[in-house]
């Protein structure tokens, strides 16, 4: 079994989105399973391939001097910067299971046991999401390019919360916060190493791919140019990838950072207003004329609540949705005056 590695090491903004792209686009051209590194220099945000832009607060983006690109698969707006280890792994679509919840958990399951080997008590939720307890320790996403697919994800070794929550585009103040109250209950970093985490990533990987081939684990194959782990005599990284891909790097280069790629499709804006803190976990508002309700779910419970305009009711209102179940929500608090029905138009367009 053929694994190249690749580490790219520290990489401009654009170029941590590209890079692996182009991986993709070689893989799906015969180019062997990849594992690549790198870590952008300066922070950025990225947004999902189907996600509208609006999810975005691109003013408060510019105001901080944060480049927006668009990347070719899933998910929603995330903040990353130099405190992330990047990581992608990339194999033609023949080598992964047919069901994509299927492939991702298989793809995910490595990271998990370099976590593990490097001293992180990390496991995969039920939801796939890589987990300290109830804390999600490393973002992914997952998709597919050409005919290669291509699962990305990062270890964080620090996380700004706040510049995480800034670049959510949030209808109000109440959602703003709640959005980073819940962040930081739910993200987190790990004091890791991450050239221990890479070669604990390689070893994982190796008799990952060997058994979704069917053959005994082997030596990696490192292809042409740069030495794993970034050594000081490292040669240069984009020696190890073929023509096609250095080509289809200049072109998406040039993709990835126009302005029409980035906003991307016009889109009706779903109602009512929502953002994803990590699987499971979501923060919805809504709000009429004469009030504004914000809600806070972890697998579909009400935990949070924040209520404006709702007047002497509000400690009554709140005490009957946290630990309602959706369903029963909106019929507990339908007839409590103007901030019941605000509620109760909220968790009747969540369900």
């Amino acid at each position: 079994m053929e694994l190249r590695v690749i580490d790219f090491g520290r990489v401009s903004a654009l170029r941590s989105q590209t890079l692996w792209h182009a991986i993709a686009y070689g893989v799906s051209e015969g180019a062997p399973p990849t594992l690549s590194f790198m870590t952008p220099a300066t922070p950025y945000v990225s947004i999902g391939l189907h996600v509208n832009i609006d999810a975005v607060d691109v003013n408060a983006c510019k105001r901080a001097g944060l480049p927006v690109f668009r990347r070719m698969v899933g998910g929603g707006p995330v903040y990353l910067d130099d405190d992330q280890l990047f990581f992608q792994i990339t194999l033609p679509d023949s080598m992964a299971p047919a069901m994509r919840s299927r492939a991702v958990r298989v793809l995910l399951n490595p990271v998990v046991a370099a976590f593990q080997q490097i001293g992180i008590d990390a496991e995969l939720d039920d939801a796939n999401e890589i987990v300290v307890g109830d804390r999600k320790i490393c973002g992914h996403a997952a998709g597919q390019i050409g005919s290669a697919v291509v699962v990305v994800g990062n270890l964080i070794t620090g996380f700004n919360h706040d510049a995480a929550a800034s670049i959510a585009s949030t209808p109000n103040r109440a959602a703003a916060g709640m959005f980073r109250q819940m962040l930081e209950r739910y993200v987190t970093a790990v004091d890791a190493d991450p050239r221990a985490f890479m070669e604990a990533a390689v070893a994982t990987y190796t008799e990952a791919l060997s058994s979704l081939q069917g053959e005994q684990a082997g030596d990696v194959s490192y292809v042409r140019g740069r030495p794993p782990f970034g050594e000081p005599d490292a040669g240069d990284p984009l020696a190890s990838l073929t023509p096609y891909e250095l080509e289809k790097l200049e072109e998406l280069d040039r993709k990835l950072a126009d302005p029409t790629f980035i906003r991307g499709e016009s889109r009706r804006t779903r109602a009512p207003w929502r953002i994803k803190v990590k699987s499971g976990v979501w923060v919805y508002g809504h709000a009429n004329e004469s009030a504004t309700a914000v809600l806070g779910l972890v697998d579909d419970v009400i935990t949070e609540v924040t209520l404006v305009g709702a007047g002497r009711d509000t400690e009554k209102l709140i005490g009957e949705l946290v630990g309602s179940g959706l369903p029963h929500a909106a019929d507990r608090i339908a007839r409590e005056g103007h901030m019941g029905a605000t509620i109760a138009q909220l968790v009747e367009a969540m369900t």
